[in-house]
């Protein structure tokens, strides 16, 4: 991209840039990373086209647009988005929260809304974007973080900080749950919430490059069905979950069924409900746990 001196000179080879890599949202992503890298509103861009742009805010806007060229993700280019009415902090090694996450806040919210002092764990916390909803929306909750990724848990801790709620969550390094039982939670947890990996292994070979090539294998591989992760995590959660207390769990196409015929799960769990998404896909699945009397022996 040659040297520009304008917003316009600028926005024009932005998009160019961006279409010739196949960027399909050129013109609007060309205009997001504009008022990123100007620190400008899109109104301005449009009144003063002809404002001169110095070399060294030129350089950081043509940087950015040869990141996005290279089908890194915008967000990353960003490193913010939204989530839930939250301006969030986003890196590379760390999943993008997508908006139908927010579905597993919505539920968490309406089942422990009642609830005197629900205890929460988000397992695999990943940016925060679930435990810091949570905590903004359920200020009598106790929420409890867990990632194995420490880089994941310092990315999601200032996330919290920036929405004052940090010093509300705990905050836990380890796979899953069973580290967790030495920590005094056993049947003290109200509700586990779980955004794990769960894209298959055929699933993967069709990503497309801005995730594939982008973001972290670890939080999206979930094996060859993609329900290795949430198999472990139904085997490992009787010991943490209260006499009552719930899983929800977000899966991909496809997936709830197969989870909700799962043997890991009938015997302590029972399928409460199965929320679609936006585009009809089964996306949350809600278990409880069953009362002692009825499972089976």
């Amino acid at each position: 991209m040659p040297p520009f001196t304008s917003y316009t000179q600028l926005y024009r080879g932005a998009v160019e840039t961006l279409t010739q890599a196949g960027i399909a949202n050129a013109r609007n992503e060309a205009l997001w990373i504009l008022e990123d890298a100007l620190g400008i509103t899109r109104l301005q861009l449009h009144a003063n086209p002809d404002t001169p742009v110095n070399a060294e805010v030129c350089q950081r806007a043509v940087d950015l647009f040869q990141r996005r060229a290279l089908r890194e993700p915008l967000q990353y280019v960003l490193g913010t988005q939204e989530f839930f009415g939250l301006d969030l902090l986003v890196r590379p090694g760390v999943l993008i929260p997508r908006p139908e996450t927010e579905l597993l806040v919505e539920e968490t919210i309406t089942l422990l809304r009642a609830d005197a002092r629900p205890v929460v764990l988000d397992v695999g916390t990943g940016s925060g974007c679930l435990a810091i909803s949570l905590a903004v929306n359920l200020p009598r909750a106790v929420i409890i973080a867990s990632d194995k990724s420490v880089a994941a848990l310092h990315l999601a801790r200032l996330n919290a900080m920036r929405h004052g709620v940090s010093q509300r969550i705990l905050w836990v390094a380890g796979d899953l749950l069973s580290h967790l039982l030495s920590r005094n939670f056993a049947g003290k947890v109200t509700a586990i919430i779980a955004n794990l990996p769960y894209i298959s292994h055929a699933e993967w070979e069709h990503l497309s490059p801005d995730v594939k090539d982008f973001e972290p294998r670890l939080a999206l591989d979930g094996g060859p069905d993609g329900l290795d992760v949430y198999r472990r995590l139904l085997n490992e959660s009787p010991g943490l979950v209260s006499a009552e207390g719930c899983i929800l769990m977000e899966v991909g196409v496809g997936q709830a069924d197969l989870l909700c015929r799962d043997p890991s799960l009938t015997n302590v769990f029972k399928i409460v409900k199965v929320r679609p998404d936006s585009q009809g896909i089964p996306r949350v699945v809600c278990l409880q746990r069953r009362p002692v009397e009825t499972r089976n022996i």
